[in-house]
């Protein structure tokens, strides 16, 4: 029974250095006539090298630490999705934390991960301030770090964002055209970055068309979930609001929001039109579906993986990206009611 080839075998065959061969797979400089023989001769043996051995010969763990506040969010998954893509023909794997488990805030294990040098990259999503520890830890230990969506950036890593002003200015100008005039605002938490700026574009949208957004409409939920949603949503139909439009801090909150209007009879969009942010699937699966601005969620997952290659080959690199926001218009919006316009 013939043996697997090493890389020993590939170095004896080509008549080079194991070394040569290392820099070969590492990607590092070969002469083009090495280069060649090395490609011919691994084909013929049939040889693969180990993931295992590559990571080690480069003092990397060939892992990823990805952090969310839930890994069970709609949200987060699609971006999980895109990373996952990037990474399949790599030789790195995930590992994920949820920090908030089980409704209680606990950072430790991603600490732990920093600490004990467990990966080789982190990645931080929806970065709240009570996070800057993981990232002062991760950027102390030399540690490259891309954060997504976070409530702010940092100059020392990575940052991924939505335009989420430009979107909510589009969301405006979708429901001005349909003549609504009377706008109710539900956002997320009142300190989240996407929720300020969804906010004040689709203030400045509305503006800009001489239509202001009154105060009493504009509120805040404890959460992006579903459930606060439909907590906010409880609350708010029981003052009979003279709205035709509700503008929602993301798709999951306006799907609970939609189930309480259903609940109490009001008709969606005859009545009152719902528009979300984000593009989760499940927005395309009620009825009606759901006009939402969608986010590149999956690009944003595999450009993060990048960021983390890119952050461990060159050692501080920095910069922002910020990723333009689509319409999706679906059965959930329609012209204002007759009386309102």
């Amino acid at each position: 029974m013939d043996r697997k080839p090493t890389i020993k075998t590939v170095a004896a065959r080509a008549g080079v250095a194991v070394s040569t061969v290392s820099r070969y797979f590492n990607g590092h400089y070969v002469s083009e006539p090495v280069r060649k023989r090395l490609a011919a001769i691994i084909s013929d043996l049939g040889y693969t090298r180990s993931a295992t051995a590559r990571n080690l010969s480069l003092g990397l763990k060939g892992c990823f630490g990805v952090a969310v506040d839930s890994i069970d969010d709609p949200w987060f998954t699609q971006l999980l999705i895109g990373m996952e893509e990037e990474l399949s023909g790599r030789d790195t794997s995930l590992t994920l934390a949820s920090l908030q488990l089980r409704g209680l805030y606990d950072p430790s294990i991603v600490l732990k991960w920093i600490r004990d040098q467990r990966v080789d990259g982190l990645i931080l999503a929806k970065l709240q301030k009570r996070d800057e520890a993981l990232v002062d830890a991760a950027l102390h230990a030399r540690l490259p770090v891309v954060m997504v969506v976070p409530y702010s950036d940092r100059r020392e890593a990575q940052t991924l964002y939505c335009d989420d002003h430009a979107a909510g200015v589009t969301v405006a100008r979708h429901l001005w055209e349909l003549g609504h005039r009377q706008i109710a605002f539900a956002g997320g938490p009142r300190d989240s970055r996407d929720t300020r700026e969804r906010l004040r574009g689709l203030t400045d949208g509305f503006k800009s068309q001489g239509v202001r957004i009154s105060s009493r409409n504009v509120s805040f939920c404890e959460s992006f979930e579903a459930g606060a949603g439909v907590q906010w949503a409880r609350e708010f139909f029981k003052l009979k609001p003279a709205v035709t439009a509700i503008v929602t801090g993301n798709d999951a909150l306006a799907l609970g929001i939609m189930g309480v209007a259903q609940q109490r009879g009001i008709r969606i969009p005859q009545e009152l039109s719902i528009v979300g942010f984000d593009d989760i699937p499940a927005g395309a699966l009620v009825w009606p579906g759901l006009t939402t601005m969608a986010q590149p969620m999956r690009e944003m997952g595999r450009a993060a993986c990048r960021g983390l290659f890119e952050g461990i080959d060159s050692p501080g690199t920095s910069r922002t990206i910020i990723y333009p926001m689509r319409l999706v218009v679906r059965d959930s919006s329609g012209p204002a009611p007759v009386k309102a316009a």
